[in-house]
């Protein structure tokens, strides 16, 4: 897990603002550090201050340097100077700043045949993109973002895994392209400015949420899609996307045929703990992350695990995750309590670490057990993103479920399975079904009635009403069980795969999904609804593989919540301080003042508009601190 940086054809970059970007990335990889600069088709690597590589020359500040690739190093695979980036290929003119793990790299050396003279993955990348080209990507098993300059064909790649697990973005400005595994560092460059169109902010407003949710909230900086790659002629700067992977095309796996889920779980948990360092893992007490345990525990026998708990709270799982004890009994086991002080004193930090508005304080509910696990020496934790999108773990998924057996006409079947999830799961299950049958309606209500009740636009200035009126809402959801899931893993976990990268590589963790192995995701996909709901239990295949491990109490609970926060109590104690910071700063024109103001002075005892409270917070903090202009 690193961070990247790269310049190509950008002028007037001198050394001093590679040497910049370098730290500001120094987060995502504190271990080493490298550069690379191409001059007048000279290829010069340099050092900095973090770098471990013998022989090279500091990079000289006074430096010009239109062509570049920057490296931060998180050294988890093969720790020696071998690992070092920019990494070269082997007597060829072609170089690579990655980010990320490729689980499968032994296998494909074998598979491949592969001369390899170190322990990483980034050299296996290296050679099979030698051999094979783009269509390599396709052979990889894990999580990556990756710039490839290929000098020899004329070309820089810049290429994303499948769900857009690691982050890359880039922006093109006065003929030149820069990309980072972060924005920040783009934000430092000649030409590019921190602007944002007014329309995105009245959809975010609005409806919580942009039609787009792979775009920035930075009008000049793009992300590169998930499962995409994106190449740019070094000569002409023309470049190109290709789209390598899309879930929506996906036919029945042929890696998964014929296998069950906790074949697949058990082979991606395997994988995820291929490292030279220790490995832990997130552990909210709810499903997903203690079946990540209860598998990953049984390879160590102090397997740490990093829980956030909330004594005396309705929203504590602390003691569910305590139930691991039961069958790894020599669990190593942290827990933090985070405060409203603490969120408030660290508020800030967690919006330019994020780079956009939060959407609740429960970010800081994981943001809090990163730093546990920074606390304890950690640099890899396992943790249980993705299972609640492809398994159908959410609230709406049974709605869509129950709708499924009426269309089906399968009405006994449809009686029987409502009582049991109102009985197993949740008892608004009609709320359920008439969520799901909303996706049904005309685009026209559906903006209607999501407006209706809503805070954000009646915060927008009433000059700019009109304009702000002619926002759509996004569509996110379906009353179809299979589109649903393709829906949430697009929109709805890339925002959580967002907060998770910022989170633990703000702490210098690297972070791995194991529900998010390709071959689980596709075999989940293809199951019929009732394989994933049944008998009124939500994520079945989990709840059964828990049951197995020798865990029911876990198994077969009804709540489910995660990392979450008492949002509520902490507005209540921080209103005072937060109206007060609001005060201090200039707010742009385009809110209504009278009716900003009211959100953060009436009646905050109920959970009415809790999240909007909090939206609308991080969204004045996120243009105060990064000065966002609205165009």
């Amino acid at each position: 897990m690193c961070g990247i940086f790269g310049v190509w054809n950008f002028k007037e970059v001198r050394g001093s603002e590679l040497h910049q970007a370098s730290a500001l990335l120094r987060h995502r990889g504190p271990d080493d550090e490298g550069f690379l600069v191409v001059n007048s088709g000279e290829v010069s690597s340099f050092s900095g201050k973090d770098t471990v590589t013998q022989g090279l020359s500091m990079l000289p500040n006074e430096l010009s340097c239109a062509n570049a690739l920057v490296h931060r190093r998180l050294s988890i695979l093969d720790l020696s100077e071998k690992g070092h980036q920019p990494m070269q290929a082997r007597g060829r003119n072609i170089h690579i700043v990655f980010n990320g793990e490729v689980y499968n790299f032994k296998e494909l050396i074998e598979q491949h045949q592969l001369e390899v003279l170190t322990g990483t993955d980034t050299e296996v990348i290296l050679l099979m993109y030698a051999k094979f080209g783009p269509s390599c990507f396709q052979e990889f098993r894990g999580m990556w973002a990756l710039a490839i300059l290929d000098v020899e064909k004329g070309e820089l790649l810049l290429c994303r895994d499948r769900f857009g697990i690691k982050p890359l973005y880039f922006a093109e400005a006065g003929g030149g392209l820069a990309f980072s595994s972060e924005i920040k560092p783009l934000l430092t460059l000649k030409g590019i400015e921190p602007t944002l169109e007014r329309k995105k902010l009245f959809q975010f407003l609005t409806f919580g949420a942009t039609d787009d949710p792979h775009e920035t909230f930075f009008d000049a900086i793009q992300a590169v899609p998930p499962g995409s790659h994106r190449v740019w002629k070094l000569d002409s700067m023309e470049s190109a996307e290709t789209k390598w992977y899309d879930l929506r095309k996906q036919n029945k796996s042929q890696s998964a045929s014929g296998q069950n889920f906790e074949k697949l779980f058990g082979e991606s948990i395997r994988e995820h703990l291929i490292a030279d360092v220790e490995i832990g893992s997130c552990l909210s007490g709810g499903l997903d992350s203690s079946a990540i345990v209860a598998y990953a525990a049984s390879t160590s026998k102090a397997f740490k695990t990093f829980t956030c708990a909330f004594p005396g709270e309705a929203i504590d799982e602390s003691d569910f995750a305590r139930k691991l004890l039961d069958i790894h009994p020599d669990l190593d086991q942290h827990f933090t309590t985070p405060t409203s002080d603490s969120f408030f004193q660290h508020f800030d930090e967690l919006v330019l670490s994020q780079e956009r508005p939060i959407g609740s304080a429960s970010v800081f509910a994981q943001y809090a057990v990163m730093k546990l696990a920074a606390d304890n020496n950690m640099k890899v934790l396992l943790d249980g993103q993705g299972a609640d999108e492809v398994l159908g773990g959410y609230y709406p998924f049974a709605g869509a479920y129950l709708l499924g057996l009426l269309r089906q006409g399968k009405f006994l079947n449809f009686r029987r399975e409502l009582a049991l999830l109102k009985s197993n799961f949740n008892p608004g299950m009609g709320k359920a079904m008439l969520r799901a049958a909303f996706y049904h309606l005309p685009q026209s209500l559906q903006i209607a009635a999501r407006k209706k009740g809503r805070l954000g636009a009646s915060l927008i200035a009433e000059k700019y009403g009109k304009e702000a009126s002619t926002v759509q809402s996004p569509q996110r959801g379906s009353s179809d069980f299979r589109e649903l899931t393709l829906r949430s893993v697009q929109f709805g976990l890339y925002e959580l795969l967002h907060y998770e990268d910022r989170n633990a590589m703000h702490f210098s963790i690297e972070s791995r999904v194991p529900f998010l192995d390709h071959r689980l995701v596709e075999w989940a996909l293809h199951q019929s609804p009732d394989a994933l709901i049944k008998e009124g239990w939500t994520k079945h295949p989990v709840r059964k593989l828990l049951e197995n491990a020798g865990i029911p109490v876990l198994a077969w609970r009804k709540d489910k919540l995660g990392f979450v926060a008492p949002q509520n109590r902490w507005r209540t104690e921080l209103i005072g301080k937060i109206t007060e910071k609001l005060e201090a700063k200039t707010i742009s024109e385009v809110f209504d003042q009278k009716a900003l103001s009211q959100i953060f002075t009436t009646d905050i005892r109920s959970n009415e508009h809790l999240s909007e409270f909090w939206r609308v917070y991080a969204l004045l903090r996120w243009l105060d601190l990064f000065k966002v202009k609205l165009v």
